[in-house]
């Protein structure tokens, strides 16, 4: 269900092309981030990391008015507190966004994505359901190429037997994007 989620998405933004004006590519890293992990299990308590670091390139499809798809790939990983294994994971996602140019240099884009989670803790591998969003400022250096700034936030849900898992993740990004 839900790599077939990230897969419908993707094919909607192939899709897309008849209406695409421009395209880009953004890549960024995750200087530092920030992961919450819960459980409804009984006496487990939830964990936080310490620091995390990763990065991200996706691809952006403008369609009309400041609307774009995008399709992506992101890594991060997160280190635990009391010499703990590092938490890692992998994120396929796609999804919708808006950019809001507010000068002629200058603009600011807000994003929502459905992604696949794969998370990589202690020698052991699970799928998570992701949801993504995400607030970035931009400058525009010249025509096809803009700095940016921002920050997003994930949230992960997974259900293992009768157990209940969520992930939180807050990941200041910073990067460059082509435009072409």
């Amino acid at each position: 269900m839900k790599k077939s989620i990230v897969l419908i998405l993707v094919a909607l933004i192939c899709v897309s092309a008849v209406f695409a004006t421009d395209n880009s590519v953004k890549v960024s890293a995750v200087p530092f981030g920030f992961q919450i992990s819960t459980s409804s299990a009984e006496g487990v308590d939830s964990v936080r990391s310490r620091y995390g670091i990763g990065l991200e390139a996706d691809y952006q499809r403008y369609l009309v008015k400041g609307l774009f798809a995008e399709a992506g790939l992101a890594w991060d990983t997160f280190l635990m507190p009391d010499s703990k294994p590092a938490f890692t994971h992998l994120l396929a996602f796609a999804g919708m966004g808006y950019k809001c140019r507010f000068a002629e240099n200058w603009a600011c884009s807000l994003n929502v994505d459905l992604g696949a989670d794969t998370l990589f803790y202690n020698g052991k591998v699970s799928e998570t359901f992701t949801v993504v969003t995400g607030l970035e400022g931009s400058y525009a250096i010249n025509e096809g190429l803009e700095v940016l700034l921002g920050c997003k936030g994930s949230f992960g849900f997974s259900k293992k037997d009768s157990v209940k898992y969520v992930n939180y993740r807050i990941l200041p990004v910073m990067g460059v994007s082509f435009i072409f």
